[in-house]
């Protein structure tokens, strides 16, 4: 409910700044809405119209326009003006939804969409918040709501241990009941993007769905306790971040394209293979350029150990090639060592790199 508040208010305060007219006052003007989502299947958006002038919708839809396709997963917001729909990705490019045509937008109308877009992100994601910080605000015996970022499910948890991240339970049976059909009515150690919320602050962090350890809420139906990562935090064995939960609470930050961007050949490589551990489709798409993945993928239940042979094998400045020994399980649990091949291309040297193949 507080976060439905404030996504209301957000919105009252975007409308007062884009158009300064009172609502009576508005005529003439043409409205803009825009549409977050952490990827495009999730069930759990964010969605705010705005006010602007008819130039501003004028000049975007006599902007030029060029045969092109839209990366599926790496939509970054779904805009609609006029009844007609559009996709903003996460390079800055606008595209026709219903047609393969993007529109080379002027400078400034291109900015003006970024500055709608990243209002809504600003809804819709938490910042990274160090955990040093974070355990002083979500400290032991506190309560908070855990929101997940594909579903928009939410249950209530209480901290209830956890130096190096937090170690939480949920509150009642139904919290149980709403954790356990986020993880498809099975427990898993998979981490998944949430927002934790304290006290009408929110938290970009990530969770995993696995009871274990001693449990102290009675009535709850949950066997033992589970952790929520944040930015810095770490699990019981190991001092650095979980490269997973990383990965997660970069997702639920909204910082996970840019740093994608910035990447470099093995980092990327380094993002899919994560990924690829999790079960998480949407953000190994996100590092290729939209080739169809090689379907002996799909029997990959889990990365139990990888090796990024480096230096990457460059052929110049816009292909390069890195191999990566292995380790990993496949569903009906078989070990399997193997040697993988990635082929990476950028279009120039300063654009980002993308997974073009895998060689097997």
């Amino acid at each position: 409910m507080r976060r439905l508040l404030t996504a209301f208010l957000l919105a009252i305060l975007l409308l007062a700044t884009f158009c300064p007219e009172q609502p009576a006052q508005a005529k003439g003007k043409e409205k803009v809405t825009v549409s977050v989502s952490v990827s495009p299947a999730s069930a759990f958006r964010s969605t705010l119209s705005f006010h602007t002038q008819p130039s501003f919708v004028k000049r975007l839809f006599a902007a030029k326009k060029v045969a092109a396709f839209v990366h599926p997963h790496w939509v970054r917001a779904t805009l609609t003006v006029n009844q007609r729909e559009f996709v903003y990705d996460h390079d800055g490019k606008l595209f026709a939804s219903d047609k393969p045509l993007q529109y080379l937008l002027p400078t400034d109308v291109q900015q003006r969409i970024e500055e709608f877009v990243a209002q809504v992100e600003s809804v819709h994601y938490a910042k990274a918040i160090p955990w040093e910080q974070v355990k002083n605000i979500f400290g032991r015996m506190e309560y908070a709501t855990v929101i997940d970022l594909e579903t928009g499910e939410r249950f209530h948890v209480q901290r209830r241990a956890g130096s190096r991240h937090a170690d939480v339970q949920p509150l009642t049976r139904t919290d149980t009941q709403t954790m356990k059909k986020i993880y498809q009515g099975k427990w898993s150690w998979k981490r998944r993007a949430i927002l934790v919320e304290v006290n009408g602050v929110y938290f970009a962090a990530s969770m995993h769905g696995m009871p274990h350890g001693a449990g102290a809420i009675a009535g709850n139906d949950f066997p033992g306790h589970f952790c929520i990562h944040f930015f810095g935090s770490s699990t019981h064995r190991r001092k650095e971040p979980d490269p997973s939960h990383s990965l997660m609470i970069q997702k639920a930050s909204g910082s996970l394209a840019t740093a994608m961007i910035g990447a470099t050949a093995e980092e990327l490589v380094g993002y899919f293979l994560t990924a690829l551990h999790e079960q998480d489709n949407h953000v190994v798409q996100m590092t290729t350029d939209g080739f169809t993945l090689p379907a002996r993928l799909s029997n990959v239940a889990s990365v139990r150990k990888s090796e990024i042979i480096i230096p990457s094998d460059e052929r110049g400045p816009l292909l390069s090639e890195v191999h990566v020994h292995l380790t990993y399980f496949t569903h009906d649990n078989s070990e399997r060592n193997e040697e993988w091949t990635f082929v990476l291309r950028r279009a120039t040297p300063w654009d980002r790199w993308q997974i073009i193949a895998i060689d097997l």
